[in-house]
């Protein structure tokens, strides 16, 4: 059995100034990062003391079961497209005001 499978889901965790902003877009803040990255699926959480309070931090779901029953950890996502993920959050508009076609 193949043990090894890219990371499909990211936790987003927003800055803590901008969580009730986040937690009131969710839906669509959600939708907008799977129109953003086809394939991956995202889920906002609540703010949570990671990373830098002023920026989002981008979670990434390592673990799967296998067929056998066991976990096992994924193969860690490229530094660059966490970043990619990052930038996206916080180009999201969360009033919005403007309209993203992905």
């Amino acid at each position: 059995m193949a043990t090894e499978r890219e990371v499909l889901e990211f936790i987003i965790v927003p800055p803590f100034e901008q969580r009730a902003a986040v937690a009131a877009a969710k839906e669509r803040f959600e939708s907008y990062l799977g129109n953003r990255f086809p394939g991956y699926r995202f889920k906002v959480g609540p703010f949570a003391p990671v990373g830098d309070e002023e920026q989002f931090s981008v979670l990434p779901v390592m673990n799967f079961p296998g067929d056998d029953g066991k976990s096992y950890m994924c193969t860690p996502p490229k530094r660059w497209f966490l970043q990619e993920i990052a930038d996206a959050c916080r180009d999201f508009d969360l009033k919005g005001l403007r309209h993203y076609a992905a």
